[in-house]
């Protein structure tokens, strides 16, 4: 998970280059970083280190990297953000009035390239790293997320990331879910999570709900 809020350094860090357009870098060089990044549709430029350059920009570009911003924030990550692309209640104030107070999740859902549908665990969330296990994500010590067998097919990680979004929801924990993710979470599992559907319709975390 990302780093100690006494470090001076960002996490993650989005803005416009004069030559590569929107992008962000990942001054710490994290694995946790680079993998969120990719999901969010920013890919590695070539000779720059640590640089990410949004892919296909001329499709909804700001918006998509506005959402990335809060989306990251909400996942735990420390995000940097030129004002195009902050997300925050004072750059919007009519949007403001319109969303829920901003919590950071205890569970966050995303995409790897290469490890598949994984997650992250806010630090003191104990009962959201048991709830993954019972759904089958085992966690990886040296990246300090969780992972599914890598057998594990996407459908069927898709039913996975529904039925413990579920169980989260009934243990009263906030959960995020990569937009893209649960876009096709939506489509697979149509009754399932209603957040997945909350996060399509925008960045905001999934409300708390009582347990019954």
């Amino acid at each position: 998970m990302p780093t100690p809020e006494h470090d001076p350094l960002p996490d993650i860090a989005v803005g416009r280059h004069p030559d590569f357009g929107i992008v962000a870098s990942n001054p710490k060089q994290l694995a946790a970083s680079t993998w969120m990044l990719k999901g969010f549709d920013f890919h590695p430029v070539s000779d720059h280190p640590n640089l990410y350059a949004l892919a296909n920009q001329q499709r909804d570009g700001q918006d998509r990297a506005t959402r990335a911003v809060g989306l990251l924030r909400k996942a735990g990550f420390r995000v940097d953000a030129d004002a195009a692309f902050d997300p925050s209640p004072a750059s919007s104030p009519a949007a403001a009035r319109d969303r829920p107070p901003r919590v950071e999740p205890d569970v966050a859902f995303a995409e790897h390239p290469q490890l598949g549908v994984v997650a992250a665990t806010a630090d003191d969330t104990s009962l959201g790293g048991q709830l993954l296990e019972e759904h089958g994500w085992r966690h990886n010590s040296s990246l300090d997320i969780s992972t599914l067998p890598i057998t594990t097919a996407r459908g069927q990680a898709l039913g996975k990331v529904a039925q413990a979004t579920v169980a989260m929801h009934r243990a009263d924990l906030q959960v995020a879910v990569q937009p893209a993710l649960a876009r096709d979470i939506t489509a697979r599992h149509p009754s399932a999570p209603s957040a997945a559907a909350r996060h399509e319709r925008g960045p905001d975390v999934a409300p708390r709900r009582s347990p019954s």
